[in-house]
C-alpha cells in the first residue's frame, strides 16, 4: 500500500508525466537489472561478482523493499551494517573497497531504475561510506630482485621465466597466464595484452563444477587492451625461450594445443593460482619474505620510475585508466627524480641573482628593493 501511494504521489507531483513505472522490489529490479541490463555490456568477471553481491548482500537485506520507497537512510543503515557484520568467512564486516563496490554497483543500476520510472530519484546518491585506507605495496629491492631471477633460473619448469618477463613488463597474473603467441610479434619485438585468464563462478547447470578457469578476450578495463615492447636484453631470453617452445610443440604433435606462452610442463594451461604455486617456490628459494604475485607489477613500476620512465608511459603500459592513478600508486618512487630535478635549477639560480656589478647599476632602480638578492 505505501509503495501503491507513492507511485500515485509522483503522479499527481509531476503533472503531464509519464506514469512511473511498474512497481517492484528491490530484489526483483536487481535481478533484472543484471540480466537485461549489465550483462551485455560489462565482462563475465564483473558480472559474477555483481551477481554474488546480489545474491549474498543486497537481496537478504533489501530484497524485500519497494523500489519507489527506498530511501537514504535505509541504505545506509545497510552499508553500516555490511561494514560490521558483512564477512561471509568469519567475524567482521566487508573491506571498505568492498562497500564501494557494491555502492558503484547500486549507483548504476538505481540511475536505470530511474530512467525506467521504476524510481522517482536515485537514493544512492546521499550515502556516504568509510574512507579507504592506502595499503602499502611490497616492492622488492633490487637485491631481492636479482635473488628472485636467479631462483627462477635454477626451478626446472621452463615456465618460471615468466617471473623473470613479468618483473620487466609489470603484467597481471591473468594477464601473464593469458598470453599466447597468436598476440606475440617477434619481429617487431612487441606483444598485445587482449586476454586474461582467471578462476569464475561456473554457471553452467551442464558442469558439475562450482568455478571453472577461462580465458576472456577482454582485460580488465579498456585501457588494459594495450601494446608492450621489449627491452633488448630481456628479448634475448624471450626468443630462446620462443624457440625452445616452438621445438618442443615441432616434436610433440598436440603439445600446448592452445597456444599459450607460459604453460605447463604437459603442454596444459596454467591458471593463475597453479602459477601462484610456482611463484611462491622461486620465492621461498630466493629467502625473499612477505611478497604476492603483485609485488612483481609494484616491482617494474617503482624501477621504471626510478631510471626515469615518465609517467604517461608507464601509465600505458601498466593499462592504468589515466596517469593519475599510476601517480598516486608510485608517487613515492619519484622522491629522488624530484630532488635531481630541483638541484638543476641551481645554474638558473646563480644566473638569475643580480651581481656586484649590476646591484650598483641598479640601486637607484624602484625595483631593486624587492630583488632576492636585496633580501638575503
Amino acid at each position: 500500500m505505501e509503495a501503491l501511494a507513492a507511485q500515485k504521489r509522483s503522479t499527481i507531483v509531476v503533472q503531464g508525466s509519464r506514469p512511473s513505472g511498474e512497481i517492484m522490489t528491490v530484489g526483483e529490479w536487481m535481478d533484472r537489472w543484471l540480466e537485461k541490463y549489465a550483462k551485455p555490456s560489462i565482462k563475465l568477471s564483473t558480472y559474477c561478482s555483481y551477481e554474488m553481491y546480489i545474491r549474498v548482500h543486497v537481496k537478504p537485506q533489501l530484497g524485500n523493499s519497494y523500489m519507489n520507497t527506498l530511501t537514504v537512510d535505509e541504505l545506509q543503515d545497510f552499508f553500516l551494517e555490511r561494514g560490521q557484520h558483512g564477512n561471509q568467512k568469519g567475524d567482521g564486516g566487508l573491506a571498505p573497497k568492498t562497500l564501494t563496490n557494491i555502492r558503484n554497483m547500486l549507483h548504476l543500476s538505481f540511475d536505470q531504475a530511474v530512467k525506467n520510472k521504476v524510481m522517482a530519484e536515485n537514493p544512492i546518491e546521499g550515502v556516504r561510506l568509510p574512507k579507504m585506507r592506502k595499503v602499502e605495496m611490497r616492492v622488492l629491492s633490487r637485491n631481492e630482485q636479482g635473488r628472485l631471477m636467479d631462483a627462477a633460473k635454477r626451478v626446472p619448469e621452463p615456465a618460471a621465466f615468466g617471473i623473470i618477463f613479468d618483473l620487466f613488463t609489470g603484467l597481471r597474473i591473468g594477464e601473464l597466464c593469458g598470453l599466447r603467441w597468436e598476440n606475440v610479434d617477434m619481429d617487431k619485438r612487441v606483444f598485445r595484452v587482449c586476454e586474461t585468464r582467471n578462476r569464475l563462478p561456473n554457471f553452467d547447470d551442464s558442469i558439475r563444477a562450482s568455478t571453472s578457469v577461462k580465458t576472456v578476450k577482454s582485460t580488465k578495463t579498456d585501457n588494459s587492451l594495450r601494446t608492450v615492447y621489449m627491452m633488448s636484453s630481456l628479448f634475448e631470453d624471450f626468443q630462446y625461450y620462443h624457440d625452445v617452445q616452438m621445438a618442443i610443440m615441432e616434436e610433440n604433435p598436440g603439445y600446448n594445443r592452445e597456444g599459450y606462452v607460459f604453460c605447463q610442463e604437459n603442454g596444459e594451461p596454467y591458471e593463475p593460482r597453479t602459477y601462484q604455486d610456482l611463484f611462491k617456490r622461486c620465492v621461498r628459494q630466493a629467502g625473499i619474505a612477505d611478497a604476492n604475485f603483485h609485488s612483481l607489477r609494484h616491482t617494474f613500476a617503482t624501477r621504471a620510475l626510478e631510471q626515469g620512465m615518465d609517467v604517461v608511459t608507464l601509465s600505458r603500459i601498466l593499462g592504468h585508466a589515466n596517469p593519475s592513478i599510476t601517480l598516486d600508486k608510485y608517487g613515492h618512487a619519484l622522491d629522488d627524480h624530484k630532488r635531481e630535478s630541483m638541484e638543476r635549477l641551481d645554474t638558473l639560480y646563480d644566473a638569475a641573482a643580480p651581481t656586484a656589478a649590476t646591484q650598483t647599476q641598479e640601486e637607484d632602480a624602484p625595483s631593486a628593493s624587492f630583488s632576492l638578492h636585496m633580501k638575503f
